[in-house]
């Protein structure tokens, strides 16, 4: 796996998640870089 920083953070190091979305008609986290997500809050 990628680069975890805990079991509980679904996301990447320095990566946050933003809500969720679809893909492969499966629900999966949101993961934005944290710079991304800072500007959109």
């Amino acid at each position: 796996m990628a680069d975890k920083k805990d079991d509980k953070d679904p996301c990447w190091k320095n990566y946050e998640q933003v809500g969720m979305k679809t893909k492969n008609g499966k629900k999966v986290p949101n993961c934005v870089p944290k710079k991304t997500a800072d500007k959109k809050k």
